[in-house]
């Protein structure tokens, strides 16, 4: 299993076991948790290193995250 995981997603069976709180980076059966605030900052940073294609839209989505789920401004 690979993906990312965020430990409020309203369907419980989209969340590992092993998340109780924060998010999870998961790939090739390894895994990482971050708290929210640390993994929308990886998330927002990956996004705005690596987003080609239609990538204001992305950035945009990445500020609605970062809303969300940060504790930072």
């Amino acid at each position: 299993m690979s993906g990312v995981f965020i430990s409020t997603d309203e369907d419980l069976e989209n969340i590992p076991e092993y998340l109780k709180e924060g998010i999870a980076f998961e790939f090739m059966g390894e895994h990482v948790v971050l708290s929210f605030s640390d993994g929308v900052s990886a998330i927002s940073n990956w996004c705005d290193n690596n987003a080609m294609s239609d990538r204001e839209s992305i950035l945009l989505k990445c500020k609605i995250l970062k809303a969300k789920f940060s504790t930072e401004d």
